[in-house]
């Protein structure tokens, strides 16, 4: 072929390509090439294993295989002519919000692209969804010029399932662990002591020669021993409660209506206290998760800003959503007293562990509450705090 010829002539695809003056006559050519080979290129589509979509210039599907109709729902002879992102659908599994198509970008570019491994495939009556591995390629000629994009995909749904199903069973043999360190510690701290109180206030009380005066003493202290080893008993029996609402269904929760709900529950104290939120769940706003874990651990910690607010300082509650390395996290801030961190960073989230006795009421269990809550969902929990300044929590959490 050379100059001379006429475009509308069918080029050989090893043939010298001709220079364009004109981008329109360019993708012409190039998308009659692509025709002509059609039938060659269709015959090793059925060869392969993964999902095959090819396109034009104008990134509209010419070629795709049995496996790519399977899990698009689109037959060729359907798809054929129309733009790649109405047959391609895909989304953001954690925003659910739709991607754009990763052809366009490799029209652009030129260069190979590879799509985020938290990229689902939508069928094309919306019913199914696949979790996709996918590679995008420019398709190119002898001259390197490109003629095209294909697009490699394949479902990796149930290799998904299967490592997080694996991440799951060592999260849980981590937390078992956890939770055994913590019910020794309970024992052996928290248990003992009212016990060891009672059995030495019991011999005393028995003493003959005790005085009245001294008797009503013991008494006392036995009774505050008491009440001090039922209160333990009670703390002990709502943490071994967490492993039982682990059994509970997951559902949908949506993390605004959970604030909405708190500060309708606490309204009079929110208007005691003239508390300022600032709420923006606009990045991420749900996920499937135990709905009495959330709410706890929403309550907690919305709880410890009103409780720990600075004196004739008008409160500032921040809670705010974000993505972070494909994980959900949620922040907690306020202006409030703020804690020492350098000083009592490692009792922070100790059960029955408090650090402002004169400020507000309280036995130090919903810290120690909101953080097992947290590792019983997998995720992670850290601090940030100035005295007098406010005190940050962030959560992350796999969606």
């Amino acid at each position: 072929m050379n100059n001379k010829e006429p475009l509308n002539s069918k080029p050989i695809y090893n043939d010298p390509v001709p220079i364009f003056t004109d981008i329109k006559e360019m993708k012409k050519y190039f998308n009659t090439a692509l025709q002509f080979d059609k039938e060659r290129q269709s015959v090793i589509l059925k060869s392969i294993g993964d999902a095959v979509i090819a396109t034009d210039l104008d990134a509209n599907v010419i070629l795709m295989n049995a496996i790519a109709e399977n899990l698009t729902g689109w037959k060729l002879e359907e798809a054929e002519n129309k733009p790649i992102k109405e047959v391609f659908r895909i989304i953001n599994k954690l925003t659910r919000e739709e991607t754009e198509s990763p052809v366009e970008s490799v029209l652009k570019t030129g260069k190979k692209l590879l799509l985020a491994p938290d990229t689902v495939l939508i069928s094309r009556d919306e019913k199914n969804e696949y979790s996709i591995s996918d590679s995008c390629a420019p398709i190119l000629d002898t001259k390197g010029n490109i003629m095209g994009v294909v697009l490699v995909f394949r479902d990796v749904s149930k290799q998904r399932e299967e490592e997080a199903l694996k991440e799951k069973i060592t999260a849980d043999l981590v937390q078992r662990n956890k939770d055994h360190e913590h019910f020794d510690n309970i024992i052996s701290h928290d248990l003992r002591g009212p016990v060891s109180n009672i059995l030495s206030l019991t011999s005393l009380v028995n003493d003959k020669d005790l005085e009245e005066g001294e008797r009503k003493f013991i008494m006392n202290a036995l009774t505050t021993s008491a009440e001090r080893l039922d209160e333990v008993i009670v703390d002990l029996n709502l943490i071994l409660s967490l492993g039982k609402q682990l059994n509970e269904k997951k559902e949908l929760v949506h993390f605004s209506k959970l604030v909405s709900d708190i500060q309708v529950s606490i309204r009079n104290i929110l208007e005691k206290e003239q508390a300022n939120f600032k709420i923006d769940f606009s990045r991420v706003d749900e996920m499937f998760t135990i709905k009495g874990y959330m709410y706890s651990i929403f309550y907690n910690l919305i709880s410890n800003s009103i409780k720990y607010r600075r004196p004739h300082v008008p409160l500032e509650i921040t809670v705010e959503s974000d993505l972070v390395d494909e994980k959900i996290s949620l922040t907690f801030k306020d202006n409030g007293l703020g804690v020492d961190l350098e000083k009592s960073g490692n009792d922070l989230f100790g059960l029955y562990k408090r650090f402002h006795t004169d400020k507000a009421e309280g036995k130090g269990m919903g810290l120690y509450m909101v953080k097992m809550q947290v590792e019983k969902l997998g995720g992670k929990i850290s601090v940030k705090s100035t005295v007098n300044q406010g005190t940050e929590f962030t959560i992350l959490l796999l969606p």
